[in-house]
């Protein structure tokens, strides 16, 4: 047997199982798993103490995962095969504070951006010029994969160690009625 550890879409395979969900969208960028209802999940696993995101992460990531609920799933491989430690479920809500410090480093980026270019429009750059270089910097001002501690996760997610699937409903529903009233706001 190869010692070769399987590929993360097959430990979201894995929770896509264990939650009862559907496979989401067909290409790596778009909705991970979806629900009976339709409504959009990120998985993400991990072995250690941060969550891998995404590359090339840009504010259309983030504003995409504002739309969607995650688990996240915590294991180690035993004799080749993957095993769930802890799963967690955090809603948009409770993921805000994280997308809010992502939204601040891509915003500072913007603003150096926008100063770079208003310089170089007073230096005879052609429009041409200017298009050019503002769309060097808007591919290149994006952030490669921004992880979440481990830490984050215990701390604002709601720990699901049995009946995930319906654990899991109850959160989301839970979640829709409060995004319909108040927002939940964490210090």
């Amino acid at each position: 047997m190869s010692s070769r550890k399987p590929q993360d879409h097959t430990r979201e395979d894995q929770l896509r199982a264990l939650f009862g969900l559907q496979a989401g969208d067909e290409n790596r960028i778009g909705t991970d798993a979806r629900d009976e209802r339709g409504h959009g999940y990120e998985l993400k696993t991990t072995t250690r103490n941060c969550v891998s995101t995404a590359r090339d992460v840009s504010n259309g990531h983030v504003d995409r995962w504002r739309q969607q609920t995650w688990i996240l799933g915590r294991g180690t491989y035993h004799n080749h095969k993957f095993t769930f430690e802890s799963t967690y479920v955090l809603t948009p809500s409770q993921l805000e504070p994280w997308f809010s410090e992502i939204d601040e480093k891509l915003t500072a980026d913007a603003t150096l951006t926008s100063r770079v270019l208003s310089l170089c429009s007073t230096n005879d750059f052609s429009t041409a010029e200017l298009d050019r270089i503002e769309a060097i910097f808007k591919r290149g001002s994006t952030l490669n994969n921004p992880q979440i501690r481990w830490s984050y996760v215990q701390a604002h997610g709601t720990a699901i160690t049995d009946d995930h699937a319906a654990r899991l409903r109850q959160i989301v529903s839970g979640s829709a009625a409060l995004s319909q009233r108040d927002p939940v706001v964490y210090e």
